[in-house]
């Protein structure tokens, strides 16, 4: 099957990422498509519901959006600050750590010299470390293509990928293993272990936070609709269903990409906004050396995750403007796969509260009652669920009941570090093979490629001439990581000087 079909560019992929190339490219003139495969665009970062409630399933809160945040420009760019209403997170606690061995827990406020201040009165033998180490961490967070506008990026390029990690970081905190954890906790939001994570990537993720911390009223679904109004004034045509199996070439140069019903669409330039392992099957014989293939192959994963979605009866304090971290020990945080999902770190986030009717919910005396959502995530190895998997959405038998028991346990362990929730019961659970199908990254990856400790990661510029990557693999994780991803594909294609001083002008 033919389709006359032609672009300038074509994108491949619905998420963060894709949508703000989509957007930065419309502006500058160019007639885009973005090709999603899934039957809705953004279907790891617009959330779902389950009874009546709303949880978000991609999105929990972003760092670097407070007084002169960094991520402020590259939204304004696109038109996404309009549309989005922060919610500030606690000012005196928006991450708690919770230690089961000790029960007590600890809470970092926003701001550096915040941070500072509450760290050095707690660890007062620590203190000349704790300034030094965040001061740091301080400097160099943004120091990232596009978040900061001066960048030299001929040191992003030359950029070593050694250097020391979390866990040689904070080895000078060894006598105070609860300040450890707190340093740490964050790495549960890169996916990748304290020994093999450098601590420049740690800077990038925790330092965003330490800067401010925000949720958005109605998470993901609300950035998600503000992507979809941007994209129609725009006039990018967006087609969902529209799996891409095929990236087309001629004279060693992109020519566009063929769909799995048969069509194909002609476009100059493409893009692929996916996890950049999947490339190789995608292109055409030849394109490309096989080392670079090679290369994409190896890349190194982040871990997967098991993911709850669970109900309680009361709103919790701690929750509110709030994220709890927990770990079993002490020191830095380890994913812990080795031992049972109940020993495993946890991240535990509030979701939005929604009433649920009459036939939901109901208590015994036939009152509808108030449900209030949990998230809870914990590390998970795809290697526990891999033998119920069957294909794309298909499971083998057993597959729920394993839900089940892997859900009870999560549940277990919330009500172990935090006890003030009532009535907590299991709503639904995504596992590594939720993830795989959902986000197509191998093995279920939550984060993609990692950039771990000596990886070298691609860049947003591939060996073949007209085709780009991006996402989270090229730049950092989370929204800022795929966000600054775009930027850095975008800029690649039209010119960083162009793009970033266009940029200048919002700030």
């Amino acid at each position: 099957m033919l389709n006359n079909s032609s672009y300038d560019v074509a994108v491949i992929g619905a998420g963060v990422s894709g949508l703000s190339c989509a957007l930065i490219l419309a502006r500058h003139g160019k007639k885009v498509v973005v090709l999603e495969q899934h039957p809705r665009l953004a279907p790891v970062l617009r959330g779902f519901k389950r009874n009546g409630m709303f949880f978000d399933s991609g999105f929990h809160y972003v760092g670097g959006l407070g007084d002169d945040g960094p991520l402020w420009p590259l939204l304004r760019y696109l038109g996404l600050d309009i549309g989005l209403e922060l919610t500030p997170f606690n000012p005196d606690g928006f991450d708690c750590l919770h230690n089961c061995t000790t029960g007590q827990r600890l809470c970092l406020p926003v701001g550096f010299e915040n941070i500072r201040m509450q760290l050095s009165a707690r660890f007062p033998g620590a203190a000349k470390d704790i300034k030094e180490y965040l001061d740091d961490i301080e400097r160099c967070w943004r120091s990232v293509p596009y978040l900061d506008l001066d960048l030299d990026l001929n040191e992003v390029v030359n950029a070593s990928v050694h250097g020391l990690t979390v866990a040689q970081a904070l080895a000078r905190f060894a006598p105070w293993p609860e300040l450890q954890g707190l340093l740490s906790m964050h790495g549960l939001l890169y996916g990748i272990e304290p020994s093999q994570a450098l601590a420049s990537l740690n800077a990038q993720v925790a330092g965003s936070y330490y800067h401010s911390a925000h949720g958005i009223r109605g998470g993901g679904g609300a950035v998600v609709q503000t992507y979809v109004e941007r994209l129609a004034a725009a006039g990018v045509e967006v087609r969902c269903g529209a799996e891409v199996t095929q990236i087309l070439s001629e004279a060693g140069t992109v020519s566009g990409v063929c769909l799995s019903d048969g069509a194909e669409i002609q476009a100059s330039e493409v893009i692929a906004s996916m996890n950049p392992a999947l490339l190789p099957e995608m292109l055409p014989a030849g394109a490309v050396r096989p080392a670079y293939l090679k290369r994409l192959q190896g890349l190194r994963q982040t871990a997967s995750a098991y993911v709850l979605f669970a109900a309680c009866t009361n709103p919790v304090e701690v929750l509110q403007g709030c994220n709890l971290f927990s770990q079993q020990g002490t020191g830095v945080f380890d994913s812990c796969l080795d031992q049972n999902v109940e020993e495993r770190p946890l991240f535990l986030a509030a979701a939005t509260p929604q009433h649920l009717h009459a036939g939901v919910g109901d208590s015994e005396d036939g009152e509808s009652k108030i449900r209030h959502g949990v998230i809870g995530i914990v590390p998970a190895a795809h290697s526990e669920v891999a033998p119920f998997w069957s294909g794309p959405h298909q499971r083998k038998h057993g597959y729920e009941s394993k839900k089940k028991e892997i859900g009870a346990a999560i549940c277990n362990r919330i009500r172990t570090c935090c006890p003030e929730l009532e009535s907590l019961e299991q709503v639904d659970l995504s596992t590594p093979l939720t993830l795989q199908d959902y986000s197509m990254a191998p093995a279920g990856a939550i984060y993609g490629v990692g950039r771990f400790a000596g990886q070298y990661n691609p860049q947003a510029v591939t060996r073949l001439p007209g085709l780009y990557l991006s996402g989270q693999a090229i730049a950092a994780p989370g929204l800022l990581g795929a966000l600054v991803g775009a930027y850095m594909t975008c800029g690649s294609m039209l010119g960083h000087d162009l793009l970033r001083g266009e940029l200048r002008k919002w700030r």
